[in-house]
């Protein structure tokens, strides 16, 4: 019987917990509620609080009960530039919570969907848990899946007045309208699933046997759906940015490659069939803009045709011609973004005249933009101008926008508690250093996930979730039903990777 050492003990029993806290959490957390809607939000921080408190501890018992062995020097904790990052935002959080004079709101932020001092030291602290395993990328993609089949069927049914569960009897007109699934909010509904889409969608590029093929393409189906009833333009942007973005992955695969054109065409027939159901059968929630011209017969039909072409064609491509094109694609993407930019700039100053028909509502920007996301944005503007240095660096704390706003009411109906922009927010909570902070969390976990999609392309669903939501951002807000699954990706893409950290264990212990 082979006799194991104390160091390898322990890496299988943090490998272990570490499998089960990621499975419970991008599967549970999205599915897990107590009564409907109406305490939805604190079901879920106390679902993560727990769940992640818990991970720590056992972490740190599976260390005590597996000390190193004797005679060997213990490694020196290497902390990925991410976690420190991390940990460099919830200091900017404390440090605001000092200067803004609002202590009652620092720990817990209850006034700033739940985003205070603890949730984020919680998150810093999961990171670097994570960042320090070897993670197979596999299981936790899975479990994000596994959770998306039943937010998305629930998200559809309730859209055609099917409430299983009774989550909106006790709502009002307004809120049955726009509450959909086991998230609530449409918003938060949108959030989630620019995170479960990509990498439902990764799942199905790299299914190999026949069953997982059939499996992850239902499991696409169902996505689809869930996406066309996303009443949450933001869900758009996010999504947007992730098709974009897949191709830059996919180039050198070419098989992956033509199940992603595959795969596209499967979402314009789904658009098609639900066009049709939408004209047949009730709505009850509200669809966005983008949801009902991609279902109209004309544009899902078209799309369904261009992909299948796409599809068929790339059969007898070359690998070498892809590679070349691959350039081409970066340097198109790359301009069409700044030519982007530079049209926003023009139609909003000097051809602000120019009549946009439809479009006006998107690529104009006034007061009333993004549904009163304007005069939020300016009010979060002048408000980050009337802070002192200290506060224009370390920010104002958690609840800074919400006293700001009760003391000169931006809406007369509603209370202000947040920017509805995650970067304009941890630019008032915690200043310039702490959106610095995030975006270079951000930037490393995003780059740690490209470099390991060469070598393991399992990532690449992961990488493009944490994309999309990062693009759905700058419309949408951070708050307990999808933020923490942002912070698990962000662990996963900057952990040592499956196997590497067998393959760095001191040669004294392996033998």
């Amino acid at each position: 019987m082979e006799i194991r050492t104390n160091q390898e003990n322990y890496i299988r029993a943090a490998k272990r917990i570490t499998t089960a806290y990621l499975f419970l959490l991008f599967c549970g957390l999205p599915l897990v509620f107590w009564r409907m809607y109406f305490d939805i939000t604190e079901t879920k921080l106390a679902f993560f609080y727990g769940a992640s408190l818990l991970y720590l501890l056992l972490l740190l018992l599976a260390r005590l009960f597996h000390p190193l062995d004797y005679g060997t020097k213990p490694e020196r904790i290497r902390m990925h530039p991410a976690a420190i990052a991390l940990l460099a935002l919830a200091l900017c959080f404390g440090v605001g919570s000092a200067l803004g004079g609002h202590p009652e709101e620092a720990a817990w932020g209850q006034n700033n969907r739940y985003q205070g001092v603890f949730t984020l030291l919680l998150y810093a602290a999961v990171v670097f848990g994570l960042s320090q395993q070897s993670i197979d990328p596999l299981p936790p993609a899975r479990a994000l899946a596994i959770g998306a089949v039943p937010v998305c069927l629930l998200g559809a049914l309730n859209h055609f007045g099917v409430d299983p569960f009774g989550f909106t009897v006790n709502l009002s007109a307004l809120d049955k309208g726009r509450f959909l699934s086991t998230l609530g909010n449409a918003d938060f509904y949108g959030s989630y699933l620019c995170m479960a889409v990509p990498v439902v969608a990764g799942l199905f590029l790299q299914a190999k046997r026949p069953s997982a093929r059939v499996l992850s393409g239902l499991m696409l189906v169902c996505a689809c759906f869930g996406v066309l009833v996303a009443g949450s333009d933001s869900t758009a942007l996010g999504l947007f940015a992730a098709t974009l973005l897949f191709p830059l992955a996919l180039f050198s695969d070419l098989r992956a490659l033509r199940r992603y054109f595959l795969a596209l065409a499967v979402f314009s027939l789904c658009a098609f069939v639900f066009g049709m159901l939408r004209h047949g059968l009730p709505s009850a929630t509200y669809l966005s803009g983008f949801a009902l011209l991609l279902s109209s017969p004309a544009v899902s039909g078209a799309m369904f045709a261009f992909f299948a072409l796409l599809w068929l064609f790339l059969q007898n491509a070359s690998p070498v011609g892809l590679r070349r094109f691959s350039r081409f694609y970066r340097i198109a993407l790359g301009a069409a973004v700044l030519l982007g930019i530079a049209a926003l700039v023009l139609l909003n100053t000097v051809l602000s005249d120019l009549p946009l028909g439809g479009a006006e509502h998107y690529l104009r920007f006034s007061a009333s933009w993004g549904t009163d996301r304007g005069k939020i944005w300016m009010f979060v503007f002048r408000l980050y101008r009337s802070y002192p240095v200290p506060q224009i660096l370390f920010g104002a704390g958690p609840g800074a926008l919400f006293h700001a706003d009760a003391a000169s009411r931006v809406f007369a109906d509603a209370a202000l508690d947040t920017a509805h922009n995650e970067y304009l927010q941890y630019l008032l909570v915690s200043g310039a250093l702490g959106l610095a902070a995030y975006l270079a969390a951000l930037g490393f976990a995003l780059s740690a996930g490209i470099r390991k999609c060469a070598s393991h392309p399992e990532y690449r669903g992961l990488v493009v979730a944490l994309a999309a939501y990062a693009a759905q951002a700058t419309v949408n807000i951070a708050q307990p039903m999808s933020t923490p699954l942002a912070f698990l990706l962000i662990g996963v893409l900057i952990s040592q990777g499956h196997g590497q950290a067998q393959a760095n264990m001191p040669a004294e212990l392996e033998k």
